[in-house]
């Protein structure tokens, strides 16, 4: 277990290397990426999709919609969901952003053969949801 929390860490750190150029950070990148995704999403629902506690998204919730990058309005089926979208200036900095991240991606998985990356995707989908069910 020992390599995921290490590799987590330092891919973590060297994806905010690639992306300070851009202002933001990969929690922040995250965020915007799954907004465009979901065109409309929960903040709980974001916060989960990212892996980050309620009190954390907040903060990057209050600081992107800030920096005008999204727009948080109340749910009209439950007043206590927020609902988060893209500005188009949101829409714009992802879109920008996304060259970085997949040159990142190709960076991080160069040399490696895509069948082991596709093993690598279903062998860490399959521990976390194990790591769900305890």
């Amino acid at each position: 277990m020992c390599i995921t929390s290490r590799s987590s860490k330092l891919f973590a750190s060297k994806f905010n290397d690639a992306l300070a150029p851009m202002g933001i950070n990969r929690s922040a990148w995250m965020a915007l990426y799954y907004i465009d995704q979901q065109a409309k999403i929960r903040q709980r629902d974001l916060a989960d999709l990212i892996g980050i506690t309620g009190p954390s998204m907040v903060k990057i919730v209050n600081q992107l919609s800030a920096d005008d990058l999204i727009t948080v309005a109340v749910s009209a089926k439950d007043r206590r969901a927020r609902l988060l979208t893209l500005t188009p200036a949101g829409e714009d900095l992802l879109a920008r952003s996304i060259p970085l991240a997949e040159a990142f991606r190709q960076q991080v998985t160069a040399g490696i053969p895509q069948a082991d990356l596709d093993t690598l995707d279903r062998v860490m989908d399959q521990m976390m949801a194990n790591a769900n069910t305890l």
